[in-house]
């Protein structure tokens, strides 16, 4: 069986570590980013979906091919895939994976 790959990426630590528990439980290989990924970074770990823990600088998720989750504990108006739970981040990574 093979085991999806899920980039974590935001600027704040307990975040980045809280949601990258989360997805390990879902049996995937996980990649916590601590910072802002490169175009190139982001292609080296060859992630199946980004997980952005907002807030993030830019917009960073309109650039990315792979598809993104955006991840807040505040309400947000965007058209992205926005989970504020972590059941919704599960039903996201389950649409994508």
């Amino acid at each position: 069986m093979k085991r999806h790959r899920i980039m974590i990426i935001g600027s704040n630590v307990t975040t980045v570590q809280r949601v990258s528990g989360h997805c390990l439980k879902q049996n995937a290989e996980v990649f916590p980013y601590y910072s802002i990924p490169t175009l190139e970074e982001i292609t080296l770990f060859a992630p199946d979906v980004l997980v952005l823990c907002l807030p993030i600088r830019g917009k960073l998720h309109h650039q990315l091919l792979q598809p993104c989750i955006l991840w807040s504990e505040q309400l947000m108006n965007d058209n992205s895939p926005l989970a504020t739970t972590f059941t919704e981040l599960s039903a996201c990574l389950n649409k994508f994976l």
